[in-house]
């Protein structure tokens, strides 16, 4: 479950909560004002009755309080009889209608005594409270209406809030997942003052540090590049010049100096390939686009490679449409990074396998694809083997250094391309990059 789903359910669980408890406690207080309010009724009747006995009594005419309590007996349903005394004993007041409590309903008597004349009143309890009950079924109606459109609002609050915190958590984790792809520097917003806030603040502070570090490595990088690629361009130099002149030195000399050379240009190609890295991500490698002919272009590589291909006696060919076509790209650069493609197939594909190079142009892309019947690339590698300095699972015992294909994608992408690979269709690997034209 999603912390947005914890939290909405987390804080409608707890309005509803809340709710229930006031709820409860709203429907004691009114269950004690219904029967307060009950009580004095009673009571303000049971006053009612003695100012009539009183007034009977002065004017000496029994008859009005005879009157008064057959009326008011008749009318009130929750009085089941009335007596009265008027110097005679106690005797039933008889009403227009006689009334039939029920067997189960107990009367609550009431004695009511003036200075000659005395009234006994007998309420019905079932009718009392079947009247707290009708008061109270108004109350539930309203409190039920009141705890729905409660709920209503909670929920969407709950919702509103739970939105809002896991949006800054959601934006934090999009930043975090950018700053493990290696985008150094990147920052989230930092809003409120909360332990979130604290948070983005925290990992703000991170990545600029991160950042700098990034920067003095790439520049570390750079310098000792530069300063490498000049003595090893002097040590294949004079290797070179030592090879030529065989009559000097014995067999076992001129073996040692070509391993030298060997070993010294293997070692300037991937100080070459580390500079080049290193401008591209510091932005310093000058793009020098022009009008070319693509097809061409990947016709030209494959020709350069073929004396390679057959060394190993891997076929090697170029599938591309006739004729000529048109696109602006950096030459030499794309030429690089096609030739790097090229070179791996050639490299990871067995003696007597076959590679192909294929080409496509629409009015808006360049697709190049190569081929290859190699092992092919396991799944999960496919974004790991376009990173610095990492291999796949079948670059043991083949070479390499791990920075062939991260330059080809540095290449493709100041291209605004995409680059990516996948198994081919009869096995092996399929690696393609696509460039705007």
């Amino acid at each position: 479950m999603k912390l947005f789903h914890k939290f909405s359910a987390a804080l409608t669980a707890a309005a509803l909560a809340a709710a229930l408890l006031l709820s409860g406690i709203f429907l004691k207080f009114q269950e004690r004002t219904v029967l307060r309010a009950q009580q004095a009724r009673l009571q303000a009747m049971e006053q009612s009755v003695l100012a009539m006995l009183g007034e009977a009594e002065l004017a000496g005419d029994p008859l009005m309080a005879v009157d008064y309590l057959s009326g008011l007996c008749f009318s009130r349903p929750e009085i089941r009889s009335c007596r009265l005394d008027i110097g005679r004993g106690m005797a039933p007041v008889k009403l227009p209608k006689v009334k039939v409590p029920a067997r189960s309903d107990v009367p609550l008597s009431r004695r009511l005594s003036g200075k000659k004349y005395r009234a006994e009143l007998d309420f019905s309890a079932a009718a009392l409270d079947r009247e707290r009950k009708e008061a109270l079924s108004g109350v539930w109606r309203n409190l039920a209406a009141a705890f729905l459109a409660a709920m209503a609002v909670a929920a969407l609050l709950a919702l509103l809030l739970a939105r809002r915190l896991t949006r800054r958590l959601r934006r934090l984790s999009a930043e975090a997942a950018a700053l493990g792809e290696g985008k150094f520097g990147v920052k989230t917003e930092v809003s409120g003052s909360d332990e979130v806030a604290e948070l983005a603040g925290a990992f703000n502070a991170m990545s600029e540090r991160l950042l700098e570090l990034e920067t003095m490595k790439k520049n570390f990088t750079a310098s000792v590049t530069h300063e490498l690629r000049s003595p090893l361009g002097v040590i294949e130099t004079y290797a070179a010049m030592l090879i030529k002149e065989e009559d000097r030195f014995t067999p076992d000399d001129i073996s040692v100096f070509r391993r030298i050379k060997e070993n010294a240009g293997r070692l300037a190609n991937f100080v070459t390939a580390m500079l080049d890295l290193a401008k591209i991500e510091r932005g310093k490698m000058e793009l020098r686009p022009a009008k070319e002919d693509p097809l061409a272009l990947v016709r030209d590589a494959v020709d350069f490679l073929k004396p390679k291909a057959d060394e190993k006696n891997v076929a090697l060919a170029a599938l591309t449409p006739p004729g000529p076509a048109a696109a602006t790209l950096d030459r030499e650069l794309v030429t690089h990074a096609l030739t790097n493609l090229i070179s791996n197939a050639i490299k990871f594909t067995p003696e007597g396998g076959k590679v192909f190079v294929r080409a496509s142009l629409t009015q808006k892309v360049l697709r190049v694809e190569v081929e290859d019947t190699g092992p092919g690339v396991k799944p999960g590698e496919a974004e790991k083997i376009f990173t610095p300095y990492s291999q796949g699972s079948a670059a043991p015992g083949h070479g390499g250094t791990g920075l062939g294909l991260a330059l080809s994608k540095a290449i493709i992408e100041l291209h605004k391309g995409r680059i990516g690979c996948g198994a081919a269709p009869g096995g092996g690997a399929l690696f393609w990059f696509e460039l705007p034209v």
